[in-house]
């Protein structure tokens, strides 16, 4: 599991130090890393997770058109990540382009995936969020049980 925020920066190699907090919860394990369907920044899941992932996503019509828009955008931009000996892990460039990691970049736990923000982008989007939260989403948060 996957929560909290942790500021770091991306190394002149393109390389990002994995929180300390998560390192014991992905043991030797890599990362699967994309691009956000809809928003400027990166997904990454553990191996396993992508794996279930896959799975799912295998046994849905592979004709239908969300299903054939979601593999090109997602299952596409996916990369494997290895985290290195020193907990850290090479974005690759074109990755690193689509959101943005220039240098100051933000972790952010999305319970089982992990989101990957350029800080600037990640301030505009939660106070942008945060100013137009409205009576609407919260009660249908509450209808979905949260």
């Amino acid at each position: 599991m996957f929560r909290g925020r942790y500021e770091h920066n991306v190394d002149p190699k393109g390389r990002l130090a994995l929180p300390s907090a998560w390192k014991k919860g992905l043991g030797d394990h890599g990362l699967v890393i994309t691009t956000h369907v809809s928003e400027p920044c990166l997904v990454a899941y553990p191996e396993e997770e992508w794996a279930a992932f896959e799975e799912r996503l295998a046994k849905l019509p592979q004709f239908d058109p969300s299903v054939m828009k979601l593999r090109r955008l997602y299952v596409g931009g996916a990369m494997d990540c290895a985290v290195d000996k020193q907990g850290r892990v090479l974005v690759p460039p074109v990755l690193r382009e689509y959101a943005s990691l220039e240098r100051d970049v933000y972790w952010v736990g999305a319970i089982r995936t992990i989101e990957i923000w350029s800080k600037q982008k990640w301030v505009e989007r939660v106070e942008s969020a945060r100013l137009t939260v409205t009576a609407e989403d919260l009660a249908k948060l509450g209808e979905l049980g949260i």
